[in-house]
């Protein structure tokens, strides 16, 4: 089990949560950070989690101290009691399972040694699935009496199937074990995991006793053997080992064993071999050769020959008694094996233990893999070697699918990330060494989130398995891909002699991937976009390159997707520039430079303004304002924007309210604000902080609201509609579906992008596209407003057409609140043509 603390957070998180789980840790250590007025004191428990959960409290556990100094569960989320087994109702650590109460106890300790958040890291068993799960722990300070703490739980994306990889036909004992750690990272324990009956038969302890326990508890006398520390090497040096250990068993005799541990992932595999009876054959040499259940060969050592075989090897190797009789030693090894055989045996001074694997032959042909075990002895006055094996065929081919799955995509069968780096830096130093080059694609699907919102993650995991077959099909046999998570994969073109190969390589793959899938019934189309960085010249370190790689993938993205672009220096230049705007944005919100600009809403009934849109403005110290299509996309991919949006909410409330009453108030809302449902605890904050009448504000969203999340979304709205808030659809005609949405919710307004109204002297659908919309408008009983009104033509136009309202330049570019004075006692006689021309441009100017 591993821990962290909130210094690691940044490594941590990008390591190992999904992004949404990323964001929900985000926050809330955000708020924690925010609440700590102190670095010696913790924040209160009221201001970070009270009413701030969100949709991620089922996976969350509140934990209060008894004045006992017992840990309670006081309020458990649903998905944490189902991994913890724990009554919503919560209760006592005592009450829980005992290795359940562990990694809830050691993240508290971790947590108060450090008075800051902690992590370790829990396992379990599901379904025959090893998953491994991230457990946080947040301290806080509470009125009631001593700290109290937050759990929240995450589970990793990677998992192993432990039963099958693992536990095949096998009379040996297997068990899998994962490492307790302590507050340094140093291995103190490990915990049982999984085993086989042999295990339980070895080990002389009943599958209850053994399940989910921790070594030191299970009392087996291992002490002079080292095992702990034996098994923490392994797990440090992430090789094999063996090594052997005695303990008394339940029979008063003194059991031997074989140990072989190999790490694989975050788990140990530990193989036990009961050697006892080799151990003590000199107490009943005949007894231990003719019963033994390993294969046994009693062999002469000047002609080899073989002297006496036992059972176990006559029914292993397939031989009758006889004909191993009339064979030599040599036999059983292949042919091409014979002579290292001999001379390792002519040479055998020492018992020989098996380090290494040895290859034997079956008489039917087939081949297995053993461990051998080799000494000379003197029987009946006569040198003889005893040798014996262990069959270890199926066990190397669990390791052999251990080893496959950690260093592989379980979903779609490619390398993943870690044996991409290996391979990666084996063609880098091949490069250096013949003085080549080495590509590197980066690659990321275009649409596929849309495919996983739409048709759902069984046919999203579908397409990415039939996207890897096309790009092992369409790629060279010296190539190599891999999928490095969600929708990314990375290969690497080894010997390149020209950069054109890549380009022609990446356009195939583009074509390639561009055709329509056919999954489940359903036709599903999508992209790829591919960053390409060329080492000697864009990098010689793995980690270089792979950035610069991904930097071009950006830079084809923005460049409008199913294209590729190459590695430039100027890239990274960007790269920084936008790191420095992010940490500015985070600054900003405090530092006050954030404002609000004002344009009017014309009615073209009345020719008044009848409502100002708030337009958000960064008046940053350096570069000055900074335009709103710069920052806002990156303050909604950081989730700064809730804040944000917040702000606006209460600074344009607040300003309306020195307007008259019949203007309104339109805002903006991100997609990304009603994450967590919390827009409308926001909207009812600024109602209540402002003092300003609900029927006064409107907010306008965009399809893309409703596109994610829908039912949740719309719940939302309803919900805001019901304060009095009137809701408008923003850049409608621009989606695909929009008029679905005027059939999921009841909007008050709807507003033409402006895009339809620069085009439409020029565009004639441009105006049947208006014209369809007003009628739309009318029908529904719905208002309409066309942004981006610039030229007289265009309001004779829209006026023609039906429109409710218009907005643009024409009428008043965006302004400060305290230079809108002046509009509002403007009249506009929009009636007639020719008069309405001179008011406007006296007020745009």
């Amino acid at each position: 089990m591993k821990h962290d603390t909130s210094d690691h957070l940044s490594e941590a998180l990008a390591q190992t949560l999904s992004p949404a789980s990323r964001r929900a840790i985000d926050y809330l250590l955000l708020r924690w950070r925010s609440e700590r007025t102190k670095a010696d004191a913790l924040p209160p428990y009221e201001n970070v989690a009270l009413g701030n959960l969100g949709h991620f409290a089922d996976s969350m556990a509140l934990v209060v101290q008894t004045s006992a100094g017992e840990y309670n569960l006081a309020r458990v989320g649903s998905a944490f009691g189902d991994w913890g087994e724990i009554s919503r109702d919560g209760g006592s650590f005592s009450c829980l399972r005992p290795d359940r109460a562990h990694s809830m106890r050691d993240a508290i300790r971790y947590s108060l040694q450090s008075k800051e958040p902690a992590r370790v890291t829990t396992h379990q068993v599901a379904h025959g699935q090893f998953e491994t799960y991230d457990l946080w722990a947040l301290p806080l300070s509470s009125l009631w009496g001593p700290e109290v703490f937050v759990l929240v739980l995450d589970r990793r994306e990677t998992q192993h199937d432990v039963v099958d990889t693992m536990f095949g036909a096998t009379n040996e004992g297997m068990i899998a074990l994962t490492a307790i750690m302590d507050a340094d990272n140093e291995v103190v324990d490990f915990q049982f995991i999984a085993f086989n009956e042999g295990a339980t038969r070895l080990l002389n302890r009943p599958a209850k006793e053994l399940q989910w326990s921790r070594l030191s508890e299970l009392s087996l006398e291992l002490e002079e053997s080292e095992a702990v520390a034996n098994l923490a090497r392994a797990t440090k040096l992430g090789e094999r080992i063996n090594f052997e250990v005695s303990y008394p068993g339940g029979d008063a005799e003194v059991r031997h064993f074989k140990v072989s541990a190999s790490p694989a992932g975050e788990l140990l595999t530990v193989t036990l071999t009961d050697i006892a009876d080799i151990k003590n054959r000199e107490r009943s040499f005949r007894i231990l050769f003719e019963g033994n259940p390993l294969p046994m060969w009693l062999v002469d050592s000047e002609s080899l020959r073989i002297l006496q075989v036992n059972e176990a090897a006559i029914r292993h190797y397939g031989y009758s008694a006889g004909q191993f009789l009339n064979m030599t030693a040599l036999e059983i090894v292949p042919r091409t094996r014979r002579d290292d055989f001999r001379t390792f045996l002519n040479d055998l001074e020492k018992p020989y233990q098996g380090r290494d694997v040895w290859t034997h032959v079956r008489s039917d042909g087939t081949m297995m893999e053993v461990y051998p075990y080799v000494r000379r002895m003197d029987v009946g006055g006569s040198q003889t070697f005893v040798i014996s094996v262990v069959d270890v065929t199926e066990r190397r081919k669990a390791e052999a699918r251990i080893e496959h799955m950690a260093h592989h995509d379980a979903l779609t069968g490619l390398p993943n990330r870690v044996l991409f780096r290996t391979r990666l830096n084996e063609a880098l130093d091949r490069a250096q060494m013949s003085q080549g080059m080495v590509v590197v694609f980066c690659l990321d699907l275009d649409h596929f989130k849309g495919v996983n919102d739409t048709l759902g993650h069984p046919v999203g995991d579908k397409l990415l398995q039939e996207v890897a077959r096309r790009f092992t099909s369409t790629l060279r046999r010296s190539d190599f891909v891999a999928r490095l998570g969600g929708d990314e994969f990375a290969i690497i073109l080894n010997d390149i002699e020209q950069v054109a190969e890549a380009s022609r390589l990446a356009s195939r793959l583009i074509d390639v991937i561009s055709l329509p899938f056919e999954i489940e019934g359903h036709q599903v189309v999508v992209g790829t976009s591919i960053g390409i960085a060329v080492a000697p010249h864009d990098g010689q370190e793995p980690d270089l390159l792979l950035k610069n790689a991904d930097m071009a993938l950006y830079r084809s993205k923005n460049d409008g997707r199913s294209t590729f672009r190459y590695f430039e220096t100027e890239m990274d230049t960007r790269l920084q520039a936008r790191r420095a705007m992010e940490l500015d944005l985070r600054r900003a919100l405090n530092a006050r430079e954030f404002t609000l600009h004002y344009q009017p809403l014309v009615s073209l009934e009345s020719g008044r303004i009848c409502a100002f849109e708030a337009l958000l403005r960064w008046n940053h110290p350096d570069r000055g304002l900074v335009p709103p299509d710069e920052f806002i996309p990156l303050a909604e991919e950081i989730g700064l924007i809730i804040d944000i949006g917040a702000w606006v909410l209460e600074q344009a409330c607040r300003e309306a309210t020195h307007w008259p009453e019949d203007v309104r108030v339109a805002i903006n809302l991100s997609p990304v604000q009603f994450r967590g449902n919390r827009i409308v605890q926001a909207v009812s904050n600024a109602l209540a902080v402002s003092g300003i009448e609900p029927e006064r504000v409107e907010l306008e969203i965009t399809e893309s609201v409703l596109l994610h999340d829908s039912e949740t979304n719309v719940r939302s709205l309803r919900a805001l509609k019901e304060l009095g808030i009137h809701i408008a659809m923003d850049d409608f005609g621009t989606g695909y579906s929009s008029l679905s949405y005027l059939q999921k919710f009841p909007f008050d307004k709807i507003k033409i992008d402006q895009y339809f109204v620069r085009t439409l002297a020029d565009r004639p659908e441009a105006s049947a596209i208006v014209r369809a919309v007003t009628g739309l408008g009318k029908s529904l009983q719905i208002a309409t407003t066309a942004e981006g009104v610039e030229t007289e033509e265009q309001l004779v136009h829209l006026q023609k057409e039906g429109c409710t309202q218009v907005q643009g330049y024409l009428f008043s570019r965006p302004l400060p609140a305290d230079q809108l004075a002046g509009l509002l006692d403007r009249s506009f006689s929009l009636t007639d043509e020719a008069e309405a021309l001179e008011p406007k441009r006296k007020l745009a100017g």
